[in-house]
């Protein structure tokens, strides 16, 4: 097999194509006294639950529930309204455990296939009642728009829809059995905030940095296009109410698109000129997904593997890009957004295989005691 990077020289030393330069800009955004004083008591209320999984010497046994503890920190940097949605409420769940055990045919011709425990399964059901958000096994986050396989493990739907070859069927990560994306059982929830945002709709200071960036490109005349990457799908629901009330054109890019949609979408983005700003969730792609139409990229925010947003930059820094790229990455001043880029310095580490086992499992703890520094 043969690699070949952007850095690669030719037998001449020369460069085997040239892209114009990326300039990457951290924009800080400091907190109004009203988001301050909400993200204080988090923090504080989150801290002291994380010092007592560390009294007691069972961090790594509780790492789910720490996660979801810097989950709502790290939500709450980019909008408070993302802290205060809804625990996921799932109808009937006695219904969905039912369908797992029936869908397990002890059939001959089935055995091949893998399936779940009625143990496990009661296990599975029992976390969803409870409202816990597990990690996806894909992305090692707190699962965004989290999904069910017939085999009954959670993960993001984004990340497994990326991880397939086909856009139609692929594995499930953990037990290699196919699943055809028609089995995935989306939990159903309720609303996902418990106010209405549209009626009480408030900027957070990450929102009007942003919309400050798109107002001057807009005015600029230059026709560059933008897009605004995020991890989580809620928060660019929010997005799009102060880009409908400014009349900012965009489109909307993630895993609920059927594939003939997202090719309508990327269609849109890239040949028209009415929408210049494409809303993009960071788990969504696909094999090949080419987005040199913009030359703007906004990073809302940070990610636990630094490579993943690498992985986006470059899908617009690629072969037929003409134009300087220019990323601005979201940072909120004095939060938990700052020590997670030490923590992706670590991350960075481990990546290059500099760490043993045993050391990433250090480095593991090491970094939550940081994240709650």
């Amino acid at each position: 097999m043969l690699r070949r990077t952007k850095e690669t020289n030719d037998k001449e030393g020369r460069p085997i194509f040239v892209l114009p330069p990326t300039d990457i800009q951290v924009i800080e955004c400091e907190q109004t006294e009203a988001e301050h004083d909400f993200y204080d008591a988090l923090f504080n209320r989150s801290k002291a639950q994380f010092d007592q999984f560390v009294e007691q010497g069972k961090v790594l046994h509780n790492y789910a529930n720490v996660l979801e503890l810097l989950l709502r920190l790290r939500q709450c940097c980019n909008h408070p309204f993302l802290v205060m949605s809804n625990t996921q409420k799932y109808a009937d769940l006695n219904k969905l455990a039912r369908k797992f055990l029936e869908d397990s045919n002890p059939d001959p011709i089935a055995l091949k296939q893998i399936f779940p425990s009625k143990a496990y399964i009661e296990e599975v059901v029992e976390d969803i009642r409870r409202g816990e958000n597990t990690e996806c096994p894909i992305c090692w986050e707190s699962a965004d728009d989290p999904i069910l396989t017939p085999c009954a493990h959670r993960m993001c739907r984004e990340c497994l829809l990326s991880s397939w070859l086909s856009p139609q069927s692929g594995m499930c990560p953990l037990c290699r059995q196919m699943i055809e994306k028609t089995d995935l059982i989306t939990c159903p929830t309720q609303s996902r905030f418990r106010v209405d945002v549209e009626k009480n709709w408030k900027e957070s200071s990450k929102v009007s940095k942003l919309l400050k960036c798109l107002e001057w490109i807009r005015k600029s005349g230059s026709g560059k296009k933008s897009i605004v990457f995020s991890q989580w799908t809620s928060f660019l629901d929010l997005l799009e109410i102060p880009l409908k009330r400014r009349n900012i054109g965009y489109l909307r890019f993630d895993g609920k698109l059927a594939q003939n949609q997202r090719e309508r979408v990327l269609k849109e983005f890239n040949d028209g000129n009415q929408k210049a700003v494409l809303l993009m969730s960071l788990r969504a792609g696909g094999v090949g997904l080419n987005l040199t139409a913009a030359s703007n990229v906004f990073l809302m925010d940070p990610w636990w593997n630094p490579a993943v947003e690498e992985q986006a930059i470059m899908r617009i820094h690629w072969i037929g890009q003409k134009r300087t790229v220019t990323v601005r990455k979201f940072i909120v001043k004095d939060t938990v957004e700052e020590r997670l880029q030490q923590v992706q310095a670590r991350k960075q580490r481990m990546i290059a295989g500099a760490l043993t086992d045993e050391e990433v499992r250090s480095a593991r703890i090491e970094e939550l005691k940081m994240l709650f520094r």
